[in-house]
């Protein structure tokens, strides 16, 4: 494997050198104010101006028609805008903050979309506030797809259905298919209060139900061994109910903040199990079509009580204490489903209880003392702890593999087990101000992560920080910040998973050489050791009071120095470019420019089972699990370009337009090869190109104080070329019944009328 060139790391540490060098020659006197050291974010003055219905300045009602010209899924994702037709635009915006010391408002968005959302707030200054509101939300996906399958929770084939071993032995397969609909609905409705009792003390409190009704899907199987399984593609039903609930009391003082807050959250899933009728003829009488069916759990009833308290302490105005911590206990006990849902099958043992009655407590902190021990020095120290911790039963479970043969025999019970987690992190960052509104920073982390039952009991990692940030005239600010990370893992133990999952009866049966899981030179990224580089690079350049410049660059490289097989390197590039002009105080112009390039490299192996399985042989003949020639290489290449520009223009003093357009073009590479001599071959996969234009235009007459008329124009063009879907039929794989979706093919066009009146 090349080692990649680290351009940027260069280029930071030059720029380290040349910015503070300029620091030091152009020495000026320091200010007393420690506010006029302030950083100042310059890109914040050329932001484009708010859209005139969102300033909420005055009260305002808008009522007008939009319409979409197609069906689409991309566009309407979660707009609301996803079907062909007009919809109604409504909007309110009404407050009155005259009537003695009370005070209301009211806001509705979207009424005519099932995007709609809004909230109505009584209140008194500074004593009682009372809001109700509701969100409704929808998510709509690629529905080109199709399916033979009928019904709901319980899904069968039409009656004239025809089996075979393989999907394009399903004779009646064209005839069966029919459209379905892929969306989710969520509607939320929400209340809260919060309410002062005196100087110091305050209450709060949040009720909030949330309904989400709708499809998504899943891949299930009838198997016996899942590496063979009838597999399908299955509409899943969704019909979800989430309970949340809050109350908490705060206190503040001087020196002293506290919040503290207790909550209850609860998810109730109307559905248990999702049942489908085998479209498969593979397996016996039992198993196969018409008799056999087969069960794929969903989401398990399941609810948290937790407790919260966050505040801070002034010691001084030199030094201050924050802090954040919360313990929660999830809990779960719904009944267990039965092994199978196809009662022909026999099954002579029981689960081992009814439900699994287990909790996770789950603990959080995170302390921080921020310390000033000289005018230009400032400190901070900080600690960060998540706890997650099991409080389960370890059992056995003989369960039916796949809803495909008979309950097997004990050899091939399975346990479940615990994964208890802690995450402990500290440091300290210190930071010196330096003339020139400049700022020198240095910062040290150091993370140690526990797990129980993983291939790693423990990794360990040093993260150092180096910045540096200078503003050298009142137009210009440049950051550099150049990080580096270390981490270690214990050893990795690639055996663990197996022998917690297995029972010993079948662990003793099998050969000492063939006894895990993963292949043991397969190392999980996220446990495995990795060295990590990180460089950013932000400037930003005022040359006028009318122009606004920023460059905005990032690099990082991961290098998983101790994987042979797995994830060995990804590398991370970034750029992005922005300029604004106010030609003038009606027109003003942004543009913008992206550029993002993410490589990995990874490497696997390829073997059968059996007696090939043996991964600790070093004499030939050797098997595959053992054969580096059996090895190939992976490597992905992201690249990214995203273009846009926006122009707001005052036309004339009664009408403003407003100008976006956006681009974005992204290709996926996926090259796969093999070394000299290797005993397999590889190909690489197809490039999969996406491209999206979206062009946003909008105006507004003023016809006079209280009354405007306002044009909306949307066009949006979404095309890909994922070579996953390209002419892949519902029969298209043998042993995968699929939805046989197409790529997403967009142009839509969208236009709307609309009125606003306002009054004060």
């Amino acid at each position: 494997m090349s080692k990649r060139r680290h351009p940027l790391l260069p280029m930071t540490a030059a720029g380290l050198l040349a910015l503070s060098a300029n620091a030091v020659v152009s020495e000026e006197p320091e200010k007393g104010s420690v506010d006029a050291e302030q950083y100042t974010p310059l890109g914040l003055q050329a932001r484009p101006a708010l859209d005139y219905w969102n300033t909420g300045d005055v009260n305002a009602v808008r009522l007008g028609l939009g319409y979409t010209s197609d069906d689409n899924y991309m566009f309407g994702e979660y707009n609301g805008l996803s079907q062909q037709g007009p919809t109604a635009i409504a909007d309110l915006r009404w407050r009155d903050f005259h009537s003695s010391d009370n005070y209301w408002q009211v806001s509705l968005t979207d009424m005519g979309l099932d995007t709609r959302e809004g909230k109505a707030i009584w209140g008194r200054a500074d004593q009682l506030r009372i809001t109700l509101g509701f969100d409704s939300q929808q998510q709509v996906r690629n529905d080109s797809g199709q399916t033979p399958f009928r019904g709901n929770v319980t899904q069968y084939l039409p009656g004239n259905w025809v089996s075979g071993q393989t999907t394009n032995e399903f004779l009646s397969l064209d005839g069966a298919l029919r459209d379905f609909d892929r969306v989710l609905d969520r509607d939320k409705a929400y209340m809260a209060i919060d309410a002062r009792i005196d100087e110091h003390w305050s209450v709060s409190s949040n009720l909030s139900y949330e309904h989400k009704e709708g499809h998504g899907d899943a891949g299930a199987g009838i198997y016996i061994d899942g590496s063979s399984a009838d597999a399908v593609l299955l509409r899943t039903p969704v019909d979800y109910g989430t309970t949340e609930f809050d109350i908490g009391v705060a206190y503040d003082a001087d020196r002293l903040h506290l919040n503290g807050q207790l909550a209850y959250s609860k998810f109730d899933n109307d559905d248990e199990l999702l049942v489908w009728q085998n479209p498969y003829s593979s397996y016996g009488l039992d198993v196969r079509y018409p008799d056999g069916t087969g069960g794929l759990g969903l989401a398990p009833d399941n609810d948290q009580t937790s407790g919260r308290l966050t505040g801070s302490y002034l010691f001084s105005p030199q030094l201050r204490l924050q802090f954040d911590g919360s313990y929660a206990v999830a809990s779960q006990d719904q009944d267990y489903a039965p092994y199978t849902v196809n009662e022909a099958l026999l099954v002579p043992v029981a689960e081992p209880r009814n439900d699994f009655g287990g909790n996770v407590d789950t603990s959080t902190a995170n302390v921080r003392l921020l310390w000033n021990p000289l005018p230009k020095l400032s400190t901070e120290m900080f600690y960060k702890l998540r706890d997650r911790d099991y409080d389960i039963e370890r059992d056995g479970y003989q369960y039916v593999r796949g809803d495909g043969s008979n309950q097997p025999d004990s050899e091939m019970t399975v346990y479940n087990t615990d994964h208890d987690l802690t995450t402990q992190t500290a440091g300290a960052e210190a930071s010196y101000r330096l003339p020139l509104r400049s700022k020198l920073s240095f910062g040290y982390a150091y993370e140690e992560v526990k797990r129980r039952n993983a291939p790693v009991e423990k990794t360990e990692e040093d993260r150092y920080t180096l910045g540096y940030r200078i503003q050298p005239w009142s137009n210009f600010t440049s950051r550099l910040k150049l990080e580096y990370g270390d981490r270690a893992a214990d050893e990795y133990q690639w055996a663990q998973a197996y022998y917690a999952l297995l029972d010993t009866e079948l662990i003793n049966a099998t050969p000492d050489d063939q006894r895990y899981i993963t292949h043991p030179l397969l190392m999980k990224y996220y446990m495995a050791n990795r060295e990590r580089w990180e460089s950013t690079a932000d400037f930003s350049y005022l040359p006028t009071a009318r122009w606004n410049l920023n460059l905005n660059l990032l690099w990082r490289d991961d290098n998983y120095d101790a994987s042979d097989l797995g994830l060995t390197e990804a590398e991370w590039y970034r750029g992005q470019f922005s300029v604004s002009y106010a030609m003038s105080d009606t027109l003003s112009a942004t543009a913008y420019s992206g550029y993002d390039r993410y490589e990995t490299d990874q490497y696997s192996r390829t073997f059968r089972g059996g007696p090939e399985k043996n991964a600790f042989a070093i004499y030939p003949p050797l098997p595959q699990a053992s054969d580096p020639q059996q090895d190939w290489e992976g490597s992905g290449t992201d690249n990214s370009v995203t273009l846009g520009a926006n122009l707001q223009w005052q036309v004339a003093p009664d009408v403003e337009l407003t100008l976006d357009y956006s681009y974005v073009d992204t290709r996926s590479e996926q090259n796969l090869s093999t070394q000299p001599g290797a005993t397999v071959s590889a190909t690489d996969l197809p490039d999969v190109d996406t491209r999206l234009h979206h062009l946003r235009a909008s105006g507004i007459w003023q016809l006079r104080d209280d009354l405007s008329l306002q044009l909306d124009y949307q066009f949006y063009s979404y095309k890909t070329d994922d070579w996953a879907w390209d002419d892949v039929q519902a029969y298209t794989i043998g042993k995968v019944l699929t939805f046989g979706q197409t790529n997403p093919n967009e142009d839509i066009h969208y236009v709307g009328a609309s009125v606003i009146y306002s009054w004060q």
